[in-house]
């Protein structure tokens, strides 16, 4: 017998909303250039001040 510090109660109901829309029209995709080597070390030690 395990010991419980709080009664059990009946989980609730999850929503049954999709994850996403089948409907939904498709986005373009943006292609984005890679960093250079100063952008990408102002984004590593700038990311901590966020």
């Amino acid at each position: 017998m395990s010991i419980h510090p709080f009664p059990r109660r009946p989980a609730a109901p999850l929503p049954v909303e999709p994850y996403y829309q089948h409907d939904q029209a498709t986005a373009p995709v943006v292609r984005l250039r890679p960093l250079t080597a100063l952008e990408q070390m102002y984004a590593y030690w700038g990311s901590d001040r966020a």
